[in-house]
């Protein structure tokens, strides 16, 4: 259209609705405010759609070109894999910061910053294809580290860890991957709420995070690529992440409850963790207590007379947060757990960014609520503890 004639033709309204997939190639429909670029700029009504109108369609002093479609192509891209129109979706973990630049460039308010023309976006996408398709078989050949999360019972916080995990994960530049194992449907129920829609793995972005929902048995998808770490929820599925167990090598984290009448529960969970965990011989097993720090000693002092049941696991509290897509004081935790689960030393950002963390009594008691040892842990069990 731009090209076509003499005068460039503006289509002025390029939103997703207006493209069609008509035997594998997409066209563009529906040319109600389409017009000659000299026309568009004396009309006496400007129109678009809320999420895809750059900022000169709303101001009638403005001179409108061909790069005020550009605008909106930056807006489809963001809905293709955000799944989302809105401007407050935030960076999705799953794109590479040269596409997010591609779209950033596309969307900048300054005409000028824009590109120029649809064939230098065209160019600018070829180019990243090119190097994505370089990167993938050089990742393939990289497993992704498994952590596949149990809980006690329902209610203890499975999920609401596994999501505050994965958050953590992305904003310290790793790409992590949320995969519902459990028919809770939270994702789905998350998805709806925000209106957002799949990309073609499957995959949801929301606050910055991919989250794949249990689609069932039935459902065949395509597998994301390029994930350094996949948190797999299986909730209170117990045989079934028993079987993952079993077939691929992965941590094993657990979530609990140590209220006074939850006893029963505990032992019976840690069984199991002992069983599940049979014939391993690398790994690491991880659980972590929902409550007050008085209450889980008090409870745990109990089973720790029996070292051989709690032996080689590593033990948490804890601390209360809200909402597991905003961390502010649960870094430390976090950054415990995560130490933990890799076999400890410093605590050590994906991009490169090496921070300090030394694992004080002190600072871990405020932050994650350890175990101490008048819990009755034995000494080395007591580490453990302290160790997240």
């Amino acid at each position: 259209m731009h090209s076509a004639c003499e005068i460039p033709i503006l289509h002025l309204d390029l939103q997703p609705n207006n493209l069609i997939i008509c035997n594998g190639t997409v066209k563009l429909i529906d040319f109600d405010h389409a017009a000659g670029c000299r026309w568009a700029n004396i009309a006496p009504k400007r129109f678009g759609t809320v999420g895809c109108a750059a900022p000169e369609q709303y101001d009638s002093d403005r001179m409108l070109d061909q790069r005020t479609d550009i605008y909106a192509i930056g807006a489809v891209l963001r809905f293709m894999t955000a799944g989302t129109l809105r401007e407050d979706a935030g960076q999705s973990a799953a794109l590479s910061e040269a596409f997010e630049r591609i779209i950033r460039k596309c969307m900048d308010s300054d005409m000028e910053k824009r590109y120029a023309s649809a064939g230098e976006v065209e160019d600018a996408l070829q180019a990243l294809c090119t190097r994505k398709l370089t990167e993938e078989k050089e990742q393939k050949a990289i497993p992704s580290h498994i952590l596949i999360l149990t809980g006690m019972k329902a209610g203890t916080g499975t999920t609401h860890l596994a999501l505050g995990l994965v958050y953590f994960l992305n904003r310290n530049g790793y790409r992590a991957l949320y995969e519902e194992h459990n028919v809770s449907r939270a994702v789905a129920a998350m998805a709806q709420r925000a209106g957002m829609r799949p990309d073609r793995f499957g995959i949801y972005t929301m606050n910055g995070c991919c989250l794949k929902p249990w689609y069932g048995p039935a459902v065949k998808l395509d597998e994301g690529t390029g994930f350094d770490i996949i948190v797999k929820d299986y909730g209170t599925d117990w045989q079934q992440a028993e079987l993952e167990l079993k077939a691929a090598k992965a941590d094993l984290i657990g979530t609990g409850s140590a209220s006074v009448w939850d006893g029963r529960y505990i032992r019976r969970y840690i069984s199991w963790m002992n069983q599940a965990w049979t014939g391993r011989c690398s790994g690491n097993r991880v659980l972590i207590f929902r409550g007050t720090r008085a209450v889980c000693q008090k409870e745990l002092k109990a089973m720790a007379k029996s070292d051989k049941a709690l032996k080689g696991i590593k033990l948490f509290v804890s601390p209360e947060y809200e909402n597991p897509f905003s961390q502010k004081s649960e870094d430390a935790f976090f950054q415990s757990l995560w130490s933990a689960v890799t076999g400890g030393g410093r605590w050590k950002k994906k991009r490169g960014l090496l921070r300090r963390w030394d694992f004080l009594r002190e600072s871990f008691l405020k932050t994650a609520g350890s175990l101490q040892k008048g819990a009755g842990l034995s000494e080395s069990q007591e580490q453990d503890g302290e160790q997240g």
